[in-house]
């Protein structure tokens, strides 16, 4: 009678599958993937985007002159041009603005941070990857917190939305500030669902100190949490609680309140003399809101209206499951409400941007709230659930960082002139790279943002453009070598006569006689 029987390589070798599948498949493997994504794409792709430059151009700027941070002014930039002659050349008359400082919505924090990391290392792969890294952070924070009343399952489930969500992911890879706040908030909120006093406090002022957005979501957390244990108390309803005393409640709100009160008169409300956000405009709530729809997903408003009325529906059985405390709840839709408040005042507000990145320090409780809810679904309509959101974000994302990677590849041709520019004596530079000359080869910079009328004006007439020159500071203007892109031929041979010509790549600097 034959018996077959496993070789011992054999067994070995199913031995070690055995043991990767596991150590792959683990939660720690995964939420360590999830967290990490953001700085792998950044160091793969190396974009930094919009005003993300700029960002850390003022943690630079920071260190070089801390006051700053108290109102004295950005030397290295005139964004907006100099005056032309005759003004009308520039019909939207921006360049009116003086040299600007730190925007009015900021708090020191985020500046602060990134000057910390300038100084300890003196590398921008470190400014680089300070966001990212709060990214990380945010996520790791989400699966701690979901995991106090949710199971480890459900919990990577709200690291895993959270951290696969488009703008969350888009905007924790680059250098905007929106991951920072997050970390900050979801931390101070973490401390203080947990009853963690001076942790609560600490955090809380950091993020108030963040941005203005914050003073608004973290306060308004902390009164409606404190307002709901008022009222439990009262009706003698000790299963509507929070897991906190009243003395922790109070501490938690006043005190950071005490503590961040010069720099919120002196900076966020201008001594009494301006409100946060200036006059609400619903003509711009009309314009701006349903790009922001379609800039939350990355998808046209039908699509993005689909999606979110699949994650709401979801959510709202997440709070309906009674996996929360029914003051835990109140925190996180608190939280989760007054985010969304947020977005709306800022779609409405003059001068803001089209991005709705404004509402990410409060996704974190819509990720707790959808990973409760996803589970009380039964198995066909969470199957399809997750196949459609996993799928949609699967391909908005790597979209993205198609994207991502186009744009590096276009900020690393630019190297050469930084190197050029480093090189040369302090002057302003003429450039449409103008916050990445900024802070990579830490020369002044200008342009005609805002204004293509002011733009080709000035760079499609030899003339004017001469003009513009000869009256302003102006020492180095940047061009592409080859084509007429950003200056017509007749200013690109007013150039090769009067300025010394460097070759920099695939750019031409030209540096200015005079």
């Amino acid at each position: 009678m034959n018996h077959a029987s496993s070789s011992p390589s054999n067994k070995v070798g199913h031995s070690w599958y055995v043991r990767i599948r596991a150590i792959i498949g683990s939660r720690t493997v995964i939420l360590a993937l999830l967290a990490g994504q953001f700085a792998l794409v950044q160091l793969l792709t190396g974009p930094q985007y919009g005003d993300a430059p700029r960002n850390m151009h003022w943690g630079v700027l920071t260190v070089e002159n801390p006051a700053f941070l108290l109102g004295a002014p950005d030397t290295y930039e005139r964004i907006k041009g100099f005056p032309p002659d005759p003004p009308s050349l520039a019909p939207l008359a921006l360049y009116r603005f003086p040299q600007g400082g730190l925007h009015r919505w900021w708090g020191p924090v985020p500046p602060l941070v990134f000057a910390l990391a300038w100084a300890m290392t003196r590398s921008y792969t470190a400014l680089h990857l300070v966001v990212p890294l709060a990214g990380a952070g945010v996520v790791i924070l989400t699966y701690w917190l979901a995991g106090l009343w949710l199971t480890r399952r459900e919990a990577l489930i709200a690291a895993a939305f959270l951290a696969c969500f488009p703008l969350f992911r888009d905007y924790a890879t680059v250098a905007y500030t929106e991951a920072l706040s997050a970390l900050a908030l979801t931390a101070a909120v973490l401390a203080h669902v947990r009853g963690r006093t001076v942790a609560t406090v600490i955090l809380g002022s950091l993020a108030i100190l963040m941005k203005l957005d914050l003073l608004l979501i973290y306060s308004g957390i902390i009164g409606i949490s404190a307002l709901w244990l008022m009222i439990a108390r009262r009706l003698h309803r000790e299963e509507f609680a929070v897991p906190f005393s009243g003395t922790h409640a109070v501490a938690a709100l006043i005190t950071p309140a005490m503590i961040t009160s010069p720099w919120v008169w002196y900076h966020y409300l201008g001594q009494g003399e301006r409100t946060p956000t200036g006059g609400l405009s619903l003509q711009q709530f009309s314009l701006v809101a349903p790009q922001m729809l379609e800039l939350l997903f990355y998808i046209p408003w039908y699509g993005a209206l689909l999606t979110l009325a699949v994650i709401g529906a979801v959510a709202a059985s997440g709070a309906r499951s009674g996996r929360f405390p029914a003051g835990i709840l109140a925190v996180l839709l608190a939280w989760l409400g007054l985010g969304i408040v947020v977005l709306l005042v800022y779609a409405a507000t003059p001068g803001s941007g089209n991005s709705p990145r404004v509402v990410i320090p409060a996704l974190p409780p819509l990720a707790l709230l959808f990973a409760a809810g996803i589970t009380r679904l039964t198995i066909p309509w969470r199957r399809r659930v997750a196949f459609y959101l996993i799928t949609l974000f699967t391909v908005i994302n790597l979209v993205a960082i198609g994207y991502h990677a186009v744009e590096g590849a276009r900020l690393r041709e630019y190297a050469p002139v930084w190197q050029v520019l480093r090189e040369q004596p302090r002057g302003y530079v003429l450039t449409e790279a103008y916050w990445h000359t900024i802070l990579y080869a830490r020369q002044p910079a200008t342009w005609f943002e805002f204004d293509e009328t002011f733009q080709r004006n000035i760079m499609e007439n030899a003339d004017h453009f001469a003009r513009y020159l000869d009256r302003h500071p102006i020492r180095y203007v940047v061009l592409p070598a080859h084509g007429d892109a950003l200056a017509s031929p007749d200013v690109r041979a007013y150039l090769d006569q009067h300025a010394t010509r460097i070759e920099a790549g695939e750019f031409v600097v030209y540096v200015v006689e005079g």
